[in-house]
């Protein structure tokens, strides 16, 4: 027999997302209007259109993890690519949508069409100049005079620059790079008439709107203010004996081993209360324990799921911790973590948004096998932890770089 859940009091604070089309944001014109991204699915009945709407969300997958990871790479941006991160869980938690976790899709589709349009152009350039680089070395030797092919080279150089400038000056759209003419009458023409300094504010307006880097910041002090608060004491009891095994050893193992207690419950409710927080808005919501154990029990094989690729998929990370990274290697790290944290973050929005939409609990013969059955899996994430002072070059500092719920990095670099 399956239970009726009680009513949640915060249920009403689950509303869909302020911004539903972010692409279309900006002044209405003939160019500003024009979405960022591919936009919507034309259609099966439009084969041409689909393929090529298809071919530009690739190209915006492509290069939505490398701005990710440059973000998260940057000391001054690392805490907004949090945000960024749980902002999007937190659209999926609120639509039970996966399609609503990709808000910086329109700008990494723009991104990644300029850059492939980009290197197509220079391809010419490189080509010319290989041939310049050997005519010259051959008529050294044979003592020739130079020909035109380096000169040439040099107006190629400068055709192609300008080109592509005024290609990204107009938009970047894919079309601006293959009609050059229209480029510089458009240029000029809203040049005189005062339109371009308007425009490029309006798609200045338009980035930012997509970025958002205040309500991301807010969002990434809130989780990890949050995060902390309910990491910290279980932390810290756990690598008592870890960190200092010859200080009062007894004590010190008798704290490690409550401390890996505490961290079973707190590794099973926190990634459900992040996503409540960022979902709600509100700092407090992060301590809302009723509201995770609700979900677990409306979607207990769900959750167990995301739980296990969550952990599952971070554990092998910590193996960057073993020795600090240098500046090279951190910077080549910090997409596979991207790679990693953002698809199990958005499992656990939907898992989050699934349960909350849920009337009904599990039936019990599924619900308390599968607690029971992650109990030990979340122990054994606990002894991981403990471990990671004991390996880690980083010592005790290591376990506080909680990569599942802080900041998506390998953690300090050298």
């Amino acid at each position: 027999m399956s239970a009726v859940a009680p009513p949640l009091q915060d249920a009403p604070s689950i509303r869909p997302p302020e911004d539903t089309d972010p692409a279309a944001v900006g002044p209405a014109s003939s160019e500003n209007d024009q979405p960022l991204g591919p936009g919507e699915f034309p259609g099966i009945r439009r084969p041409f259109r689909s393929l090529w709407w298809l071919f530009r969300v690739l190209v915006g997958m492509a290069f939505l993890i490398p701005v990710l990871a440059l973000l998260a790479a940057l000391p001054g941006t690392n805490i907004i690519s949090l945000g960024m991160l749980v902002d999007a869980q937190a659209r999926v938690g609120r639509t039970s949508r996966f399609r609503d976790g990709f808000p910086l899709l329109p700008v990494s589709t723009r991104i990644g069409m300029i850059g492939i349009m980009v290197g197509l152009f220079l391809l010419p350039i490189i080509l010319l100049s290989t041939l310049a680089n050997s005519e010259d070395v051959v008529r050294d030797i044979s003592g020739l005079d130079r020909g035109n092919l380096r000169t040439i080279t040099t107006v190629v150089q400068i055709v192609i620059f300008v080109h592509l400038t005024l290609a990204i000056a107009n938009g970047g759209g894919f079309w601006r790079f293959l009609r050059p003419v229209s480029n510089i009458l458009r240029l000029r023409r809203d040049w005189k008439s005062g339109r371009f300094a308007s425009g490029v504010n309006a798609w200045t307006n338009r980035i930012l709107h997509l970025f958002k880097p205040v309500q991301h910041l807010k969002i990434a002090v809130f989780a990890a203010a949050g995060a902390i608060c309910w990491l910290a004491i279980p932390t810290l009891m756990l690598g008592a004996f870890s960190t200092q095994p010859r200080v009062e050893p007894g004590g010190a193992a008798v704290a490690s081993f409550a401390g890996g207690l505490l961290m079973i419950p707190v590794a099973a409710w926190l990634p459900l209360l992040q996503c409540h927080q960022a979902a709600t808005g509100r700092f407090l919501a992060i301590f809302e324990v009723r509201k995770a154990r609700e979900i677990i029990a409306r979607v207990p094989v769900r959750w167990a799921v995301a739980t296990i690729l969550l952990y599952g998929l971070a554990v092998p990370l910590y193996l960057s911790k073993v020795v600090i990274p240098p500046a090279d290697a951190f910077w080549l790290l910090t997409p596979l973590f991207i790679i990693i944290i953002y698809p199990t973050r958005l499992l656990m929005g939907w898992v989050y948004g699934t349960g909350s939409r849920q009337k009904e609990r599990a039936n019990a013969l599924v619900h308390w096998p599968t607690r029971v059955f992650m109990i030990p899996l979340l122990g054994l994430y606990s002894l991981i932890l403990f471990a990671v002072p004991l390996i880690s070059e980083a010592g005790p500092r290591a376990m506080f770089e909680n990569h599942a719920f802080l900041l998506p990095v390998p953690g300090a670099m050298k």
